[in-house]
């Protein structure tokens, strides 16, 4: 039923949509790209596009998460590892974002145990602990959502510095309130811990099962 419920608020979002959160994912995978070095051994077979050599992630980083522990990357090494960008008001691309991956995650059956998925906060202000825990598993259970404290908005920063992710807020038609514009993208994380692939908000739930089939192998 919560499925349900959430692709109803979806469809609600969209049309809605107040003009924020609009996808940055040219922008993005451009930078991705200038960041190559040098062509990668072998390039995946992927939907979206093999960012292995292209300098993001690489470090382990601490956020937090239900009930206000400490989640660590690196204590998801052995899975692939989906990292998502955005925020709990968002009217339209991160719920669609989350949906995908939650769709994917069925197709991949059994095989979902072996995959993570984490929701980064870009508007740790209004995106507390509480409503973190709240807002990730009504996509899936599995699901985790990440925020910070403001003693610690520098490991938030860090983190969108490392994966190339920008935001800022723009004006709302309610006052008091704003949206939030931020890079759409979102990156899967290989079973080592590398940064292997980048997959544009366009993807399909089958593109994003695709793609982490290959990782899973």
């Amino acid at each position: 039923m919560i499925y349900r419920f959430m692709r109803i608020i979806v469809g609600l979002g969209c049309s809605l949509a107040l003009g924020a959160c609009q996808p940055q994912q040219q922008t993005h995978s451009a930078a991705a790209e200038k960041s190559h070095t040098k062509p990668a051994s072998k390039t995946l077979a992927v939907e979206g596009t093999d960012v292995r050599d292209a300098g993001l992630g690489g470090h382990d980083f601490t956020l937090l998460g239900p009930d206000g522990q400490p989640i660590h990357l690196s204590q998801f090494k052995g899975k692939v590892v989906a990292l998502v960008f955005g925020y709990t008001h968002c009217p339209d691309v991160c719920p669609t974002n989350l949906l995908a991956y939650a769709d994917a995650l069925g197709q991949l059956g059994p095989r979902a145990q072996d995959v993570q998925v984490l929701f980064v906060t870009v508007d740790p202000e209004r995106d507390t602990i509480k409503v973190m825990k709240r807002y990730a598993p009504a996509f899936h259970p599995t699901f985790i959502g990440l925020t910070v404290d403001r003693l610690h908005q520098a490991d938030l920063d860090k983190v969108m510095q490392q994966y190339k992710v920008v935001s800022r807020k723009v004006a709302s038609d309610v006052p008091g309130q704003y949206m939030v514009d931020h890079s759409t993208g979102t990156y899967l994380i290989d079973r080592n811990g590398q940064t292997a692939v980048y997959e544009p908000h366009s993807q399909t739930a089958t593109q994003l099962a695709h793609d982490i089939k290959i990782l899973l192998d």
